[in-house]
């Protein structure tokens, strides 16, 4: 995990946001290898080893052979084009890092990645939360192993207008509106939280 994500990082446990500290064991060119994040809030420590932090018991998921059009369908669909965000990528999904990464400049996350994934700004193993700020991603794809809760989960933490992609046999999410699909996904944009409009003024006039 590059260090410069840390700061973004949340407890993912059912309490106020807060951000997590970390004890460094041993990184490597800023990016952690082995160590443990702890959130001050409820005690939970979240260990992490060969450079994956484990937040919680992973779904099992089938890997993705690395395929050029892929990554470019991916890269396109959720407009890559970001570099002070990171964008998500789940599952079968984060099996096309390393081709992404040739063609985007937006530094990805994978989250719940099979065993072939390639390099990544982070990988997170995660259960039914993510551990970043909210708006804190540019960008997120979504795979069949992403249950309901993880997906609410997961648009929470994307920023307003940012781009969610998915498999046909999953429905888009709650909070985004869908732009456009094909025969094997839908690409939607995350809805910005309505504003509360400006309260009225009453003019109070003596009797």
């Amino acid at each position: 995990m590059f260090v410069e994500l840390i700061e973004l990082l949340r407890c993912p446990n059912a309490h106020e946001e807060t951000p997590l500290v970390v004890s460094a064991e041993r990184a490597v060119d800023r990016h952690l290898v082995q160590g443990t994040l702890g959130c001050l809030v409820c005690r939970a420590e979240f260990p992490i080893t060969n450079g994956v932090a484990d937040f919680g018991a992973a779904p099992p998921v089938m890997a993705e052979r690395p395929d050029a059009e892929s990554a470019m369908r991916l890269a396109a669909f959720l407009e890559l084009n970001e570099m002070r965000r990171f964008a998500i990528l789940c599952g079968r999904h984060a099996s096309q890092a390393d081709q992404v990464a040739r063609i985007a400049q937006t530094p990805l996350v994978l989250v719940n990645a099979p065993d072939n994934a390639g390099d990544a700004a982070a990988s997170i193993r995660v259960n039914h939360a993510m551990p970043f700020a909210a708006g804190a991603a540019h960008a997120a794809a979504l795979d069949e192993s992403v249950v309901a809760e993880l997906a609410a989960s997961i648009v929470a933490v994307v920023r307003p207008g940012g781009r969610v992609v998915g498999p046909m046999s999953m429905a888009p999410p709650t909070g985004v509106r869908e732009i456009v699909r094909d025969d094997r996904m839908w690409v939607a944009e995350k809805i910005a939280a309505p504003v509360d409009p400006a309260p009225r003024l009453v003019t109070l006039k003596r009797a």
